[in-house]
């Protein structure tokens, strides 16, 4: 089928119209880990959100399938007990992967480890490759468990996109919308150079990701979960 301009630009509007929701919902997962970071470089930075929309992507892609073969997209859309039940699991999620970044970058600061490049091999854990690769574990599980939080742009997107004639048009409308979406986080990009020139925030970003965890796990996850029937 022939790709018209209509088609193109309808799932582009609609995750443009609502990218600013996208980016308020993941800010405050994403903006303390970011700014936490050890001396960032703008590569590494691009990576880490790169890693986080990734896992955003792919937890949308695979929840979307799930709830079509499930059959909970074919009327009025899913039950919203479901949907707070997943929330709060998701919440939970992203909160444990927060909290337990947070926890290790404090046990490195506490034995004198970070920014020390020569530490690296003397009993140290946390050579640059390892600090990266536990960064891009974080970027991307967090951004997994952000992109489970059912919001009503995924659900318009998600709809349409299984309502299209085919696999690959539905598959391209939602990887339009996605796209749409990402305008609104390109000012992270800039973060090391805040990062750099403010060495204080950086420990209050560390700080915050850690009651951003707690919180997310206790009262977004733990609680809802317990208390729900």
């Amino acid at each position: 089928m022939p790709i018209s301009l209509s088609s193109t630009l309808e799932p582009l509007a609609l995750g443009f119209s609502t990218g600013t929701w996208c980016a308020v919902y993941c800010g405050p997962a994403l903006l303390p880990f970011l700014l936490g970071r050890e001396s960032p470089r703008y590569g590494r930075n691009g990576a880490l959100i790169s890693l986080f929309l990734a896992g955003r992507l792919v937890a949308y892609g695979a929840l979307g399938l799930a709830l079509s073969l499930l059959g909970l997209l074919v009327r009025d859309y899913m039950d919203p007990v479901a949907a707070r039940r997943l929330s709060a699991w998701a919440y939970l999620l992203c909160g444990a992967v927060l909290l337990t970044a947070s926890l290790r970058e404090r046990r490195k600061a506490g034995s004198g480890r970070e920014g020390c490049p020569g530490c690296a091999g003397k009993g140290s854990s946390d050579s640059p490759g390892e600090a990266f690769r536990n960064d891009a574990w974080t970027a991307l599980l967090s951004g997994a468990a952000v992109g489970l939080h059912i919001c009503p742009a995924f659900w318009t997107a998600a709809f349409r996109s299984f309502n299209a004639p085919s696999a690959a048009s539905g598959a391209a409308y939602f990887a339009l919308f996605y796209a749409g979406t990402l305008p609104f986080f390109v000012p992270l990009l800039g973060l090391p150079f805040l990062s750099r020139k403010n060495a204080p925030p950086r420990s209050v970003a560390r700080l915050t990701q850690a009651f951003v965890g707690a919180y997310f796990v206790l009262f977004a996850g733990l609680i809802p979960i317990l208390l729900r029937r």
